[in-house]
């Protein structure tokens, strides 16, 4: 039998969420399918299409981006590029569109700083900088408060202990 008669639901969600899927880092990171899953449980209930770009680069290539794009001069963990960001999209579109991209050796680096395994870092940060492509922020305290929550949220949905506190790892 057919994968996809056997389990329709994955055809149905594969029609809602296409990730574009690059790996052009030297280091041994999780599954596309991990990623996948990660950014499907950040967008699910709130996006009833989405096409994500998800790059892995390391540290020389992610640090130009964040030079030519945010002006900071390292590598850091991930960006995150809105497709329709600062355009009003309300009642138009129920697509979202953009671009991810993590640098696997800043996210190992920081793993091992705070205790956590590779694998809940890059759970958590493709949920986070999936959130931000939806629009979440964190630079008022009330916003990060409500994405802190979100994505402790998501993250015990997914399995993980909480990203925020250190005594759980």
């Amino acid at each position: 039998m057919k994968r996809a008669k056997k389990y329709p639901f994955l055809t149905l969600q594969r029609r809602r969420f296409r990730l574009g899927f690059e790996n052009a880092s030297s280091l041994d990171v999780p599954a596309e399918r991990d990623f996948y899953r990660w950014a499907w449980a950040a967008l699910k209930n709130e996006y009833r299409r989405a096409d994500i770009g998800l790059v892995l680069l390391d540290e020389e290539e992610a640090r130009a981006y964040n030079r030519d794009y945010r002006g900071k001069d390292y590598a850091t963990n991930i960006l995150s590029f809105a497709l329709n960001e600062g355009e009003d999209f309300a009642g138009s579109s129920d697509t979202l569109c953009g671009d991810l991209i993590i640098c696997p050796q800043v996210v190992q680096k920081e793993a091992a700083e705070q205790g956590k395994t590779p694998e809940q870092h890059f759970a958590h940060l493709t949920m986070h900088g999936t959130l931000h492509l939806m629009g979440y922020d964190h630079i008022e305290d009330d916003e990060a408060e409500a994405m802190e929550a979100l994505e402790i949220r998501l993250m015990q949905q997914a399995g993980f202990p909480n990203p925020y506190r250190q005594d759980e790892y």
